[in-house]
């Protein structure tokens, strides 16, 4: 008698588990969860909301440390005859197991070393958004601009800002938009448009000057101007390129105020110049190497558009492969017939923004990351002291993100702190960037 209630209890266990449905276990799932991602002494947050669609489980992960860059995944979830929930994550594939008396769920990440755990916790649904969502169509001349409008739905709407992307043709998706969704929440409106010719706005992007891409920005600023919110300030917010882009823009317009996050106060031709040295310094590359890099350079701004300018470009790009230092060109750094040339990213948006950073008479942030090759801060911000000189200086506030990249993230590694104490650095964007966006916004009174 004994041993067979042993054997049941031992068993019990394993049939109660295998008898669930994956569908009953998703019943359970379904809704919203906050935990962490745990290594050592270390924990990173990470929000989910589980749900179904046509018969299918995902999960939406938002890991608000990764913001503004990136940092939301929507991935498909299995539940396997024995209950072990599998999803892939920022870290790779986790597997997990419910509780489902404590909605509580554990996992790992298998081929950790030290293992990567999870844990997170069922929650009520979030309480009613303090925001609107509006989506809008901005004329410019011919080109139709898409987006949306995100505003606070309480309270005097009295500062918004326009967002200004980087130098891809990518259009990214303007409702959930994540610098809309940190900025927010501070009561400022944000505007977020596709570039044109990317996503539903209309016109060709792979063949905009930086001259169209800031008359874009003026439209988007009248829009706002226009608006029935009456914005007493607004701002532009440009992401690297972004920061050519919405300074173009000052040649014809003001901003109450401008936040540049790995922006360029050199000129393109600058730029790209030290952005080869830094990159061929950062992948190892021989001086002479490096000098290759510096040739191809000049040849995207001088060589003439004929044959034996395309020519040259063919003989450099051959040296590239075997020389392992392509990767450091952007596609539209690449002619693919002589005509192209003239074609060439850099052509269409040779400009130099000093003459206008000069000129500017309202306060600027400026962040940069300390270990970005692509824009090296030494010779931004020492750039940016000159421009803004005697009492302008004041206007200018200038930030080095610790050991950032381009895209002001910053990688996972043990940090060693005094007294023998260390802590494993999950990977994240830099928390400067958000810290210091607002307390810039805060300290202007342009937010609560």
């Amino acid at each position: 008698m004994k041993y067979r209630t042993l054997l049941f209890l031992l068993t019990f266990p394993f049939l109660s588990l295998s008898a669930q449905t994956s569908d009953h276990i998703f019943q359970k799932l379904e809704g919203y969860w906050q935990g962490a991602f745990i290594k050592g002494n270390a924990a990173q947050s990470i929000s989910l909301r589980f749900f179904e669609t046509k018969g299918t489980y995902y999960a939406l992960q938002m890991m608000q440390e990764w913001y503004p860059q990136f940092g939301e995944f929507e991935v498909p979830v299995t539940i396997d005859s024995l209950g072990k929930i599998n999803m892939s994550t920022g870290y790779g594939p986790v597997e997990m197991v419910l509780d489902s008396n404590n909605l509580e769920i554990i996992g790992h990440i298998p081929g950790t070393d030290p293992t990567v755990n999870i844990h997170i916790k069922k929650t009520p649904p979030p309480p009613a958004t303090t925001y609107e969502v509006t989506e809008i169509s901005v004329p410019n001349g011919e080109v139709n601009l898409y987006g949306h409008l995100h505003s606070p739905k309480y309270g005097e709407k009295k500062t918004a800002i326009i967002l200004v992307g980087g130098r891809s043709c990518y259009a990214g998706d303007t409702r959930y938009d994540l610098y809309a969704k940190v900025l927010r929440e501070y009561g400022i409106s944000v505007l977020v448009f596709n570039k044109r010719g990317t996503g539903k706005s209309t016109g060709d992007c792979d063949a905009a000057t930086v001259g169209d891409l800031a008359s874009d920005v003026i439209a988007c600023q009248r829009f706002l101007r226009q608006h029935p919110n009456g914005y007493k300030t607004i701002g532009v917010l440009g992401s690297s390129a972004g920061g050519w882009v919405m300074t173009k823009a000052l040649e014809k317009t003001d901003f109450d105020f401008m936040i540049s996050v790995v922006g360029p106060s050199t000129s393109v031709r600058d730029q790209q110049i030290q952005s080869g040295e830094y990159g061929g310094r950062f992948y190892k590359l021989s001086d002479a190497t490096i000098q290759q890099i510096k040739t191809y350079t000049d040849l995207m701004f001088d060589a003439p558009a004929n044959e034996e300018g395309f020519a040259q470009f063919q003989a450099l790009l051959e040296q590239a492969e075997q020389e392992g230092w392509k990767e450091l060109l952007d596609g539209t750094d690449i002619p693919h017939t002589a005509a192209g040339i003239d074609s060439l990213w850099v052509r269409r948006h040779g400009f130099d923004p000093g003459p206008s950073l000069a000129n500017y008479q309202h306060p600027m942030l400026v962040i940069y990351g300390e270990i970005d090759w692509i824009v090296p801060y030494k010779e931004n911000i020492a750039r940016l002291e000159e421009l803004f000189a005697g009492d302008r200086r004041k206007l200018l506030r200038t930030v080095i993100a610790h050991n950032a990249e381009h895209g002001t993230e910053v990688e996972e590694g043990y940090i060693q702190l005094s007294n023998r104490k260390s802590y494993w650095h999950f990977y994240r964007i830099s928390a400067q960037v958000n810290i210091e966006i607002v307390n810039f916004l805060r300290e202007n009174k342009w937010i609560p």
